[in-house]
């Protein structure tokens, strides 16, 4: 479809009907945050809404009502030469947290810089000038550069930033949301729950510092950019005026438990749709699987196929040693790749419908690099897990899951197979991780609407109430200096300081006489003459 076409369509939708015009951005690219974000796209289409896509990710044949707009250069900014050599993935996990956050930041502004290059987003900001988007909704983990853009040519838009990350204290910046130092560990931070006092000193650190970090680098940056294309533009955290609420991808049953700004909505487990039926090749392969079968997945950013020999053959080794458990492993690269023949008992395939499989009555146990996703899923249809984090949230989402019980954690830097082979053994072994699975995932089923239909209430909420800007909290325009009360800690600082400086001086100009051998002397002759 051409350009011309698709903006006609556009503009006569808006013309002739009364549903509303929405606008979605998922930014970031990586196919697991347009997956959680879909649903909402086809179900606010689904219900007569004109749905546009800005996005990294497109669909060839998307349904009625939905239009993508390209975001044709953003996977190429992702992994050009510069870029890959930051994004090894399987090297981030022996990343510093400081480093981590620092990262995140740069991501983002390196795709703002790519998405003023992009032909995709051009072609949105010369819809014409009186064209208006009722609502708009974005992942906020691209950062605020190019959703300031949006919001500066289509001004007054409500937004709604979404997030398909677990932890609410990431929402800080656009929510006014908190972060609990001493509560739950940063979203990068590799750490339990109950953290040790020096964990919670690195804690406070990482926090204080991702805080800092926005106010210096994130936002005068990403300033710097909207104003290549809109010189006139007002800085890019002005923008926070037009959030009416966030969609957050948590659920308190089965993460860290972090108080909530009232304009947070959790609907964790959004991507999570009823099963399809199995391509043919599969269902032969898990109906045929005696014992059960054993889905392996890493996700869709920290391919299999580079995770290298070694791993790769002790990998295939523990397979092999577990011949009464079929597995199926989601290999992207062809088996003539492969450093070692592929064991009787082990189906590769280059994509998974993961959902589908993990819904399978057959399913005994998920190896998985425990992505939110991923994880919730496995929660989700009562399936045990063997996490190997790769970075970020990941190690949040393991460290949980062993604290709960309901899973095993190893390092996918330093495993050997009979690590593997024992880990496997352990959670298989005894109905122990099943049992404690299948009780969190009836505690996470038992909602009175699913995820899906929470958000979409929510979205149609803000439609039908655009102005009403009741939820945001006073925090979202306050410094995190006033925030978190450091001015007042620093006055209450101070005052000490100077009343110890006052009493010292005090000190200095008249010292307190020394009468300890007069006191001394008239104590010992008393004593002589009752003696």
């Amino acid at each position: 479809m051409s350009t011309a076409t698709v903006l006609s369509l556009v503009l006569v939708l808006a013309g002739v009907s009364q549903a509303a015009n929405i606008l979605f951005m998922s930014g970031v690219p990586s196919p697991s945050h347009y997956i959680w974000l879909r649903p909402l796209m086809y179900e606010m289409g689904r219900r007569g809404h004109n749905v546009t896509v800005l996005s990294a990710d497109i669909e060839k044949q998307p349904p009625a009502n939905v239009t993508y707009v390209h975001l044709e250069n953003f996977y190429s900014t992702m992994y050009n030469t510069s870029m890959r050599q930051k994004l090894n993935f399987f090297d981030m996990a022996n990343e510093s947290p400081a480093k981590m956050l620092k990262l995140f930041d740069e991501f983002g502004l390196n795709l703002c810089e790519a998405a003023i290059k992009s032909e995709g987003l051009h072609f949105l900001l010369g819809y014409p000038t009186d064209f208006k988007f009722d609502l708009f909704l974005s992942d906020f983990m691209i950062g605020p550069c190019v959703p300031a853009i949006i919001m500066h040519r289509f001004r007054g838009v409500p937004y709604i930033p979404t997030t398909p990350y677990n932890a609410p204290s990431t929402a800080a910046t656009v929510l006014g949301a908190y972060a609990y130092s001493g509560l739950v560990p940063n979203h990068v931070f590799d750490a339990p729950e109950s953290m040790s006092f020096m964990q919670r000193v690195k804690n406070f650190y990482y926090d204080l510092y991702e805080m800092i970090l926005h106010d210096t680098l994130m936002h005068p940056e990403a300033d710097r950019i909207v104003r290549k294309l809109y010189p006139d533009a007002p800085p890019s955290n002005s923008f926070y005026k037009n959030v009416r609420l966030s969609l957050a991808n948590i659920n308190p049953i089965i993460q860290y438990k972090e108080p909530l700004m009232p304009n947070m909505i959790p609907v964790g487990g959004l991507q999570i749709l009823p099963p399809k039926g199995l391509p043919e090749d599969l269902r032969k392969v898990v109906e045929g699987a005696k014992n059960g079968f054993i889905l392996f997945s890493l996700g869709s950013n920290a391919r299999s196929d580079l995770l290298g020999p070694e791993r790769i053959r002790n990998i295939l080794t523990a397979m092999e040693r577990l011949p009464q458990y079929q597995f199926l492993w989601k290999f992207e690269s062809d088996e003539s790749k492969l450093p070692m023949a592929v064991p009787k008992n082990v189906f590769i395939r280059a994509w998974m419908p993961q959902n589908d499989l993990l819904a399978h009555p057959n399913v005994k146990l998920f190896i998985t690099h425990s992505g939110l996703l991923s994880t919730q899923e496995a929660i989700w249809h009562g399936v045990p897990i063997i996490g190997f984090p790769v970075f970020a949230d990941q190690f949040r989402n393991i460290n949980y899951c062993v604290e709960a019980g309901i899973g095993k954690r190893l390092s996918i830097q330093y495993f050997q197979a009979d690590e593997l082979v024992q880990a496997v053994r352990e959670v298989l072994g005894s109905d122990r991780y099943s049992a404690r699975m299948k009780r969190i995932s009836r505690l996470f089923r038992d909602q009175k609407e699913t995820p899906l239909e929470r958000a979409v209430w929510w979205c149609e909420w803000v439609l039908r109430n655009p102005d009403a800007d009741l939820l945001q909290s006073r925090a979202m325009y306050m410094s995190w200096f006033q925030k978190y009360s450091y001015d007042v800690l620093t006055f209450y600082l101070a005052v000490i300081l100077a009343l110890v400086a006052l009493a010292w001086k005090l000190l200095e100009r008249n010292p307190i006489p020394i009468t300890h051998d007069r006191c001394l002397h008239s104590t010992t002759s008393e004593s002589l003459q009752a003696f």
